[in-house]
């Protein structure tokens, strides 16, 4: 049986995946890998709502609600340094990566798309 799409349930299973590598990445092999494998699981979490399993969207609320607040809790540490002063790349990806997360997580998290879950 065929599930009819939800343009929002597509965009956040596909965009779930950009708040999460928000960083000034430094071009070495490692970071490629890393972001590789945030690239894996984000497309297993995507193809989970996608699908409409009851799993997805709970462990896509959980990512990126802990995307918020481990960016929220090392803010100052990364952000902010006595020798060098404020990192101004760090400062925009961390405020793009929050903002983006909180987005998803009030787009993922509304009733209308709860009840898609529900129905399926």
């Amino acid at each position: 049986m065929k599930m009819p799409q939800s343009r929002l349930i597509t965009l956040v299973a596909v965009a779930q995946f950009v708040p999460l590598v928000l960083f000034p990445w430094p071009l070495r092999a490692s970071s490629a890998a890393f972001i590789a494998v945030i690239a894996l699981l984000s497309g297993l979490l995507g193809w989970a709502l996608y699908r409409r399993k009851h799993w997805g969207i709970t462990l896509t609320i959980f990512v990126q609600g802990m995307n918020v607040i481990v960016r929220i809790l090392t803010f100052f540490g990364n952000v902010y340094g006595t020798d060098e002063g404020v990192d101004v790349a760090f400062l925009l990806t961390y405020i793009a990566s929050v903002a983006l997360s909180v987005v998803l997580l009030s787009s993922i998290d509304r009733p209308e798309v709860r009840l898609q879950f529900e129905s399926s």
